[in-house]
């Protein structure tokens, strides 16, 4: 099963890419411009490499993010994308940045002269379409902008982006008529091409291919649905607990897919969900027909429960975060964990509290420990009242070792960051808390 890069691998490799034309440039014998120039050229440098690298760690490669997570991904990949866009906005102001401090008049008036060449068009382009990837990353919820809509314009402006600021190096780059630079840029050209035509051509095919069809959609509680997916092979889909697939049920676009959770336990015919009424997708759940193809690219993610594992596991689940923490406790009940396991469930209400009953037979078949918490509504037997709180993780810590213990959490992301603060104040090291938000924006 891919595992990926280690994580301090990936970031000396994104590194040396992002520094590697600053380099070239200043090995390639040109004699130095003056300093604003200087400043200039190595501010669109930077910011054009970066640009190329944003197709690289978009987080569907896993190779790139599996040990890192789609959450550290996603970070890395929207504070880039801010770095490279400041970056290529002070490039030309960088060129007339004295004048800017002496004579602001007309060191504007130099910036226009500057980009209204008709040789600059490119670069300005490249410009726009950099401001309106992020403008519409900030503004799409705002702007009801529909999910699938944006992915495919984030992907059509970036690769717009990236298109017109190469012929803008090539065409007006002092360094970068140089032939090392040059090749340079028509690789990451052909990097960002090629990581779109990787990402909505070829996997979308290879996807369709595994015959993944929907085997059955039930109801689980209040606006939370179980879907299972079955296929004509005998092999069971390779996974670890606690990972997740992309999924487009029906003959979507290839843009057109959405990242879930798997519930069910490594080994199981069966791909089992837990998905949330949420969007146009998750609320036609119960009009899905059994036979409906679905194409599943995966695994992927960082929330993983890796073989071998020996120390206590503590779960904390909040939501639907339930459904990647469903599939490690099954997995531990099936495999018979050496240590303790236990499992810390909370939800609004008790209707949200979803398999209740799988979770109850199981710990008191393997002598796992059960806590179930909501915040309001009915108390059904075994149920208490309260959030998760130091109170409760006290209680759920009783008697494990701090340095032998693994804790994943999985739920809304205000939650996790919470609950991660309270166990780090309990004695658990940061290393032995892990837990990844499935945000894709």
């Amino acid at each position: 099963m891919r595992q990926g890069l280690p994580p301090g691998l990936v970031a000396a490799l994104f590194l040396a890419a992002a520094v590697a034309p600053l380099a070239l440039a200043a090995l390639s014998g040109e004699p130095p411009e003056a300093l604003p120039t200087e400043m200039g050229i190595g501010l669109g440098l930077a910011a054009l490499a970066l640009m190329v690298l944003q197709f690289a760690h978009s987080g569907r490669f896993e190779t790139l993010s599996g040990r890192i997570g789609i959450d550290r991904t996603m970070r890395l990949h929207r504070a880039a994308a801010l770095a490279l866009f400041t970056m290529a906005l002070l490039h030309p102001i960088a060129f007339v940045f004295p004048a800017l401090l002496s004579a602001p008049s007309h060191a504007l008036e130099q910036l226009w002269r500057l980009v209204a060449k008709p040789r600059m068009a490119s670069g300005v382009a490249a410009l726009v379409c950099l401001a309106l990837l992020v403008l519409l990353s900030h503004t799409r919820h705002r702007l009801g902008l529909p999910y699938q809509t944006w992915r495919a314009l984030h992907a059509g402006l970036g690769l717009a982006a990236v298109g017109f600021a190469v012929e803008h190096a090539l065409s007006v780059g002092l360094y970068s008529e140089g032939e090392a630079l040059r090749a340079v840029w028509l690789a990451g050209l052909g990097l960002a091409v090629g990581a779109l035509v990787w990402t909505w051509g070829v996997k979308p095919l290879l996807g369709a291919r595994q015959g993944w069809r929907v085997a059955g959609v039930r109801r689980l509680g209040d606006g939370y649905w179980e879907l299972v997916l079955s296929r004509p092979s005998p092999e069971p889909f390779a996974f670890a607990a606690g990972q997740f697939v992309w999924l487009a049920v029906g003959r979507r676009a290839p843009w057109d897919d959405n990242p879930f959770s798997i519930a069910s336990a490594p080994g199981e015919r069966d791909l089992a969900f837990v998905l949330r009424e949420a969007g146009d997708f998750t609320r036609s759940l119960n009009r899905l027909a059994p036979g409906t193809p679905v194409r599943v690219d995966g695994p992927h993610g960082a929330f993983r429960l890796d073989e071998g594992e020996t120390r206590a596991i503590l779960l904390i689940a909040g939501g639907a975060g339930i459904a990647p923490v469903l599939a490690i406790w099954r997995h531990l009940a099936r495999a018979g964990h050496p240590a303790p396991v236990r499992l810390i469930y909370g939800a609004q209400v008790a209707t949200k509290l979803l398999y209740r009953e799988e979770l109850a037979a199981t710990a008191a078949a393997r002598g796992f420990g059960l806590i179930l918490r909501v915040e309001e509504g009915e108390l059904p037997e075994g149920v208490g009242r309260g959030r998760i709180d130091r109170a409760v993780l006290t209680e759920a810590l009783r008697g494990l070792d701090p340095a032998r213990t693994l804790v994943m959490i999985c739920g809304p992301r205000p939650m996790m960051l919470a609950v991660a603060g309270e166990l780090e104040a309990l004695g658990l090291p940061p290393s032995a808390i892990l837990y990844e938000a499935f945000v894709y924006d």
